[in-house]
Formats: C-alpha cells, sequence, structure tokens
C-alpha cells in the first residue's frame, strides 16, 4: 500500500487537516469546526483531503488527531458530575487548594470553583504513612457509604485521592474494587496512577480533573472511532497529548488529561521540525489561531518541558510542553471600555458566528475585522474553503463599537486594534523568554496559525528578533506537527531520598518499576521493544521547596550514577538561579522516564515557477500607521531562493504574510518563508 499519512487538528475556529502522498507531495484542507460535535468537522477534513489528493480514506496507513475537547470542557467547565472519595478528614482538600492565589490583592473577584463540589466529597477512614506503611486499615464500610451517597447524586466518575498513595496504593486499589461491585460501569481515576507524585492538592487536582473529563472524552473517542470506521479508515487513531508525543488511543481514553493542550503543543513540535530543516534550533514560537495565541520557546531543537501547569484555575501535574496561552487570535473581540480603554480578547467571536467580516451574523469587531479594513486581506481571497472577507461589514463593526466611541477614524481605530493585540501577544513572549533566562535577540521567531504571520514582522520588531519563519502553510502547521511528533509516554514517580545516600539497588529497582510501565505502554502502539527510553530526576538542594529536572544515565545504575546527576543538577541551578550552594546537599524528589518512538521522517516537495510568475498585483495596505502601495504575490509559486522585499503581501490558501518595509523574505527549506530585517541581514 502506498504511504498516505493524515494530521487532523481540531481547533476553535477551524478544523486543519493535512495529507503526505508516497510521492512526497503535501494536501492541506482548512474547514470551519463544528462546536456542537466536532466529530463532525473532523470528517470533513477527511473529506477534503481525499478530494485533493484522490486518496480514499481506507487508504490511509497513518492517522494522527489534535484535539480541543479536553480543553473546550475545562474552560467552559462541561465537566462530568464527579465525586472524590479521600481520607477520613480531608473532604476540603480541592475547595482549601494552596495559599496561591491568582488575583493577591483583589478581595472581590472569585477564585474558581473546585471541580468537584464539596457535598460530593467524602472521606473515609484508613490512612497511609511517610514511609508507606499502613498506620490505619482502610474501612471498607466508609467505601461503602461513599458510593451510596455517590449513586444517590448520579456520579458519572470517581476520582480517588488517598494520602502517601504514590508509596503503597494498596488502599486506593482496594477502593477502586469495592467501587466496581458498587458503582458498576462508573469510571475511577486513582492518583497513584495518574500522578504518583508528593504535594496532595496538586495530586488531587489532577486526579480530580481527569475524573471529570473521562466520561466526556470517553465517549468522544468512542463516537470518533465510529465515523472514522464509517468512513473505512482501517488505521488506529493518535492522539496528541500535551507533552509533545502521540500516544494511542486507547493510553488516550484513561488520561484524558493529558490531553488539555493537545493542539498548541502539535503546532510547537512542528515549529520545531521546520526551524531545524531551516538551520535554526533556537526558536520563539507563536502560534496565532482564531481564538488564542499560543507562544513557547525552544532550545537545541528541544521544545521546553514543564512537568507541571495550570488550566483555567486548577493545578495539573503532569508533563507538558511549556505553552502559554493568551486570549488574542484572528477572533478576540475588540470593545471600548466603562473607562474609555480599548480591550482586545479575551472574548472571541469563536466559529460561530465568527467575525463581522465573514458574514455568518457576527456583528462584533475582531482583529481580523481589522486586518479586513487596513487591506491585509482582499476580499478576492476565500479562507477556509468557502468563507469569503466583507471589507464593509468589517468597517461597519469597527466603527460602531471602537471607531464613534474613541472619536477616531474607522482606519486608526482598526490600527489600535491591531497594536493593543500585538501588546498582549508581545507580553506573553517576554514571559516564555526574557523571563525565563532566554535572550530573543538571540532566536527566529516561528509565526504560526492562520493569523500568526500577519503579525510576525511587527511582533519581531518589538522585541527585536532578526528573523522570521513562516512555515509553508502557517495555518495548518499544527496538522504537520501530527505527523512530525513522535509517539511518547511520561512517566514519573516520587521518590525523595537524599542524593548522598541513594543505594545502587534501591535506585535501579525503581527504575526497573518505571521501565516496565513504559514498555507497556509501548506495547499499546506495538512498539513495545523498539521504543527508546531516556531517564531523568527532579532534584532540589536540601531545604528548597521546589526542583529542577535533569537527565539521570540509564541502567544499569552504578556509583557514579547519582554523581552525574548532581553535576547535572548544580549545572542547570546555576542556569536557573545564577547561583550554587557548593557546601549544601543535594535529594532526588522524583523519578521519570520517557519513552519515545521516533516520528517517521516526513518530506515534501516544494514546487514554484519564480518571482515574476508568483506577482499578482498591487494593492495599498495600510502599516505600521499610513497606506502604502504593496506588491501582492502568491506563495505556492515562489521558489526556492526567491527574494521579496516589504512592504509586500503574500497571499496563499490558508493565511497571509505580512512584510513589513525594511524586511525580505526568500523561500528556504522545506518551503518556510525566512523574512529578516535587511539592517540585521
Amino acid at each position: 500500500m502506498a504511504q498516505a499519512r493524515v494530521g487532523i487538528d481540531v481547533g476553535g475556529t477551524f478544523t486543519d487537516a493535512v495529507l503526505v502522498d508516497s510521492d512526497n507531495r503535501l494536501h492541506i484542507g482548512k474547514v470551519a469546526s463544528t462546536p456542537s460535535d466536532i466529530s463532525v468537522g473532523f470528517v470533513r477534513g477527511l473529506d477534503v483531503l481525499e478530494e485533493r489528493s484522490g486518496i480514499a480514506a481506507g487508504e490511509l496507513t497513518y492517522l494522527a488527531h489534535g484535539t480541543t475537547v479536553a480543553t473546550n470542557a475545562i474552560v467552559q467547565r462541561r465537566l462530568a458530575r464527579s465525586g472524590l472519595i479521600t481520607n477520613d478528614g480531608f473532604r476540603d482538600l480541592l475547595e482549601i487548594g494552596t495559599q496561591q492565589r491568582a488575583h493577591i490583592y483583589d478581595l472581590w473577584t472569585p477564585e474558581q470553583p473546585a471541580v468537584i463540589s464539596r457535598e460530593h466529597c467524602h472521606g473515609v477512614r484508613g490512612r497511609i504513612a511517610p514511609d508507606g506503611s499502613e498506620l490505619q486499615p482502610l474501612s471498607e464500610d466508609d467505601v461503602r457509604a461513599a458510593a451510596a451517597a455517590l449513586r444517590e447524586a448520579g456520579a458519572e466518575s470517581v476520582a480517588v485521592v488517598l494520602l502517601f498513595s504514590f508509596l503503597n496504593p494498596a488502599h486506593e486499589r482496594r477502593v477502586r474494587r469495592i467501587l466496581a461491585a458498587e458503582l458498576p460501569g462508573v469510571p475511577v481515576t486513582l492518583s497513584c496512577e495518574v500522578a504518583p507524585e508528593i504535594r496532595e492538592y496538586l495530586r488531587a487536582s489532577t486526579t480530580a480533573l481527569n475524573a471529570s473529563l473521562l466520561p466526556l472524552v470517553g465517549s468522544y473517542l468512542g463516537r470518533l472511532a465510529e465515523v472514522v470506521a464509517a468512513r473505512g479508515v482501517a488505521v488506529p487513531v493518535h492522539l496528541m497529548c500535551s507533552n509533545g508525543g502521540l500516544a494511542a488511543a486507547r493510553a488516550a481514553a484513561e488520561l484524558p488529561v493529558a490531553l488539555a493542550t493537545s493542539g498548541p503543543a502539535a503546532g510547537v513540535i512542528g515549529a520545531a521540525r521546520l526551524g531545524a530543516l531551516a538551520g535554526e534550533s533556537d526558536l520563539l514560537t507563536f502560534d496565532m489561531g482564531g481564538t488564542t495565541a499560543d507562544v513557547a520557546v525552544v532550545i537545541d531543537g528541544r521544545p521546553e518541558v514543564r512537568h507541571s501547569g495550570v488550566l483555567n484555575g486548577h493545578p495539573v501535574n503532569l508533563s507538558q510542553l511549556d505553552v502559554l496561552c493568551v486570549g488574542a487570535g484572528g477572533g478576540s473581540l475588540a470593545r471600548v471600555d466603562e473607562f474609555g480603554a480599548l480591550l482586545v480578547g479575551p472574548q472571541s467571536a469563536g466559529a460561530s458566528p465568527g467575525p463581522a467580516a465573514y458574514g455568518r451574523g457576527g456583528v462584533h469587531p475582531t482583529v481580523t475585522d481589522a486586518h479586513a479594513v487596513l487591506g491585509t486581506l482582499s476580499e478576492s481571497r476565500s479562507l477556509g474553503g468557502d468563507l469569503t472577507i466583507d471589507p464593509e461589514a468589517a468597517r461597519a463593526a469597527v466603527q460602531r463599537e471602537v471607531a464613534g466611541p474613541l472619536g477616531l477614524s474607522v482606519e486608526d481605530a482598526a490600527w489600535a486594534i491591531l497594536r493593543v493585540a500585538n501588546a498582549n501577544m508581545a507580553a506573553a513572549l517576554r514571559l516564555v523568554s526574557v523571563a525565563r533566562g532566554h535572550d530573543p535577540r538571540r532566536m527566529a521567531l516561528v509565526a504560526l496559525g492562520g493569523a500568526g504571520p500577519m503579525h510576525g514582522c511587527a511582533l519581531a520588531e518589538e522585541l527585536d528578533v532578526p528573523r522570521l519563519l513562516v512555515p509553508p502553510y502557517p495555518g495548518v502547521t499544527a496538522a504537520l506537527g501530527l505527523l512530525l511528533s513522535d509517539i511518547r509516554y511520561d512517566i514519573g514517580q516520587s521518590w525523595v531520598r537524599e542524593t548522598g545516600r541513594v543505594g545502587e539497588a534501591a535506585l535501579e529497582e525503581q527504575l526497573a518499576a518505571l521501565t516496565a510501565r513504559a514498555r507497556e505502554l509501548l506495547a499499546q502502539t506495538g512498539h513495545e521493544e523498539d521504543g527508546q527510553l531516556e531517564f531523568s530526576a527532579d532534584m532540589r538542594y536540601l531545604g528548597q521547596a521546589y526542583n529542577l529536572t535533569v537527565p539521570l544515565p540509564p541502567p544499569p545504575v552504578t556509583a557514579g550514577s547519582t554523581a552525574e546527576a548532581e553535576r547535572s543538577f548544580v549545572e542547570a541551578h546555576r542556569k536557573a538561579y545564577d547561583y550554587v550552594l557548593p557546601d549544601t546537599p543535594t535529594e532526588i524528589v522524583a523519578l521519570r522516564v520517557r519513552a519515545v518512538v521516533p516520528a517517521e521522517p516526513v518530506v515534501w516537495e516544494v514546487a514554484g515557477a519564480g518571482r515574476d510568475d508568483a506577482f499578482l498585483g498591487r494593492r495599498k495596505v495600510h502599516m505600521n500607521g499610513e497606506w502604502l502601495e504593496c506588491d501582492v504575490l502568491d506563495r505556492a509559486r515562489l521558489g526556492t531562493g526567491d527574494l521579496v522585499h516589504g512592504p509586500a503581501i503574500i497571499d496563499q490558501e490558508d493565511t497571509t504574510t505580512v512584510v513589513l518595509p525594511g524586511w525580505q523574505a526568500e523561500t528556504v527549506a522545506a518551503g518556510s518563508l525566512l523574512l529578516t530585517r535587511r539592517d540585521h541581514a
């Protein structure tokens, strides 16, 4: 069978689809997302690819999927009715949380409500000690009473979080067996399996989120399997996870909280791979879609990873790419508040009704409408296959809600909308770069998403970044990233030991247990033996509250294994904090293993007749506060090495690239555009 690999990424506004065939041809599709049933948009994406490539769904050899189903459920709080079983006296664990507050001095803004309400939290007697021994036997009667209460409340899933279960999971596993008998068919999530690490609130929050997502994501994946099978697809579906790797659908269904930043992670992976092909290894990635802008950092070709994060105010203790999302997309709404200040986002027009310029009933001005007013988007172009631009509808919306209230012309109001949006995104880029010790002036900015290339040059100037990389199809780079991503599983286990006192046999035993779990997950994808394992450890100085993750030599463990990890920790601490504590002992806090099956190389042909053939004409576009006569070019006709000098507009099916005055663009490896400031070239 000829190779036909497909990636489909479902976003808040558009569903993006990419197919690479056996002749190395790249086919793309972009359709409107269907929020009421996102599997409908998924199938439409498959249909578009089949129409454009001539390859039937039954001929596919690989299918990867990025989804927003978990993200949207958390943000919109469309979670399953769940219950929590924890230790007696700890039923308020989720309500109390920590002393960290999102709004330190704001006494009026309420904190996010707990994922599971207090009336559905139940304490049971029984206690595991901090050393893993049993202090008090588990009261099975208490568990049955809790099950009865949850049955009465109509619980659709249950989270089980008991103290020190990461050291001794016996009580949690016994609770699951009792619940299986008392609540047949109700899924149960154990903290010892989801997040077996210290800090009970973080573990409880992660477990509660996973439990609350299980019915929803399970239902979606079941429905997706049905529609995919009905289309004749014979290969399994792989899901993009927050850690930047793909997982088998079965594993993803058991750990749906790991899908929370599925789409943004795929975009970062795609940017990193394309950056490497263009000779850029240190990157700032900027993915601006219809609803959000997602920013991240790639160092030496590897995206930055963190082992905890926050989703809509709820901590999640899982490995994930370090992606920061801000409410600044093409559909972000612009408005003037009661104090006369112009605000852009985080509210969005979404896929329906969308910006006013789309002519689908939207009446409020958005970032896309500002571009339509300023001529960046032409009314002669279509977006997402069937969407056309209506500049007059965009002008009316901007005039009514921004220009009029501020006493500005429509053009000045539209330009102000773009400047505010750029300021929001520049602040996010500084947060992931400058605030974390990275100098953006030594990096390249990668502009992704349907709206990213329209803002790339302006943001690069704001951050003094000398180079901007625009992928061949920025609007579907997340979908392309799905085909460039490894199969990956991250497993962690708390194991607190002073480094100098770690025994070789004890460490070997712990790593063996992690290895067995990794091999089990790899077996689900048919790669039990050929997966690569990478080991690491969370370490800190004795007395510190937080830790750094450093490489750990793989088994077999030797006397030098922990010494090498300690040296790595000291260097990591110096880089992160600019000091070390030479007379302070260190300790291991957690052990980690990453199981990786490298992605198959994906290449595609880049065809283009040349710059002269690509020239479409000239039009006036508002740039940097003035109207300029710009060359307009068709990107599909540009050949490798072709130069385009700004001011210019480069149009393509899925996006528009704005080349500001003082910039030049050149087609480089894999069809990417490399934009450089002529004073830096």
